[in-house]
C-alpha cells in the first residue's frame, strides 16, 4: 500500500524515495510461520479485506494471507538488486510476490525466480545470498529504523514532521508533505 501511496504522490510532489531494508519480526523462523498461530482468523481476513479496499484505488489487490515469511533473504537481496540499479523493479516484484501472490518470500526459489524476473544476475545474487554480503546492511537498516521510531511497515519519513505509521490515507500524508515544504 506504501508503494501505491508514494507513487501517486510523486505525481504532484517531488519526492525522493528510499526503502530503507528493515525486518519488523526478525524471531520468524526460515520457513515462515502461519498467521493463525499469531493472530485470529477473522483479524487476519478483516486486515485483508480492508487492505483490499484502500488498495483498489492504487490497483493493489491483498490474497489471504496465511504465513509470515522470514523476510531477512528478500531484504539482502533486494539490496543486491538496489546496487544493480534494479531496486524498483525487484521491490515492486517482491511485493507483490509476498502480498498479492501470496508467496512465501523466505523461499530461496521464490527469491531468485523474483531477481530473475526484475532482471538481475541470478547466479551472482545466489552468490551473494549464500555469503551473507548484504546482512550487515540489513542489520544496519534495522538498527536506524529503530533508532527513528520505526514500530511498523510502512513508516514514511517525511523531512521536518514527525514519522507517520502505517498505510495511512494520501491526505494524512499530502498534509505532510505540503507542512514540510512550507518550512522549506
Amino acid at each position: 500500500m506504501g508503494t501505491g501511496i508514494v507513487d501517486r504522490l510523486k505525481r504532484d510532489y517531488d519526492i525522493l524515495d528510499t526503502w530503507v531494508p528493515h525486518e519488523i519480526h526478525p524471531d520468524t523462523p526460515p520457513e515462515g510461520r502461519p498467521l493463525d498461530e499469531l493472530f485470529d482468523r477473522f483479524d487476519i481476513d478483516q486486515v485483508t479485506m480492508t487492505c483490499n479496499r484502500r488498495g483498489e484505488p492504487y490497483g493493489i489487490r491483498f490474497a489471504e494471507m496465511t504465513l509470515l515469511s522470514n523476510s531477512r533473504l528478500a531484504l539482502e537481496a533486494a539490496e543486491f538488486a538496489r546496487d544493480a540499479g534494479r531496486y524498483p523493479a525487484f521491490h515492486g516484484r517482491m511485493f507483490r510476490a509476498c502480498f498479492t501472490e501470496a508467496r512465501n518470500i523466505g523461499d530461496m526459489d521464490v527469491i531468485l525466480d523474483v531477481g530473475a524476473r526484475a532482471g538481475l544476475d541470478v547466479p551472482a545474487l545466489t552468490e551473494a545470498l549464500a555469503d551473507r554480503r548484504y546482512g550487515p546492511r540489513v542489520e544496519d537498516g534495522s538498527r536506524r529504523a529503530r533508532e527513528t521510531g520505526v514500530t511498523a511497515i510502512p513508516t514514511f519519513i517525511i523531512e521536518g514532521q514527525p514519522p507517520v505509521t502505517g498505510a495511512v490515507n494520501e491526505p494524512i500524508l499530502r498534509e505532510k508533505i505540503e507542512a514540510a515544504m512550507e518550512r522549506h
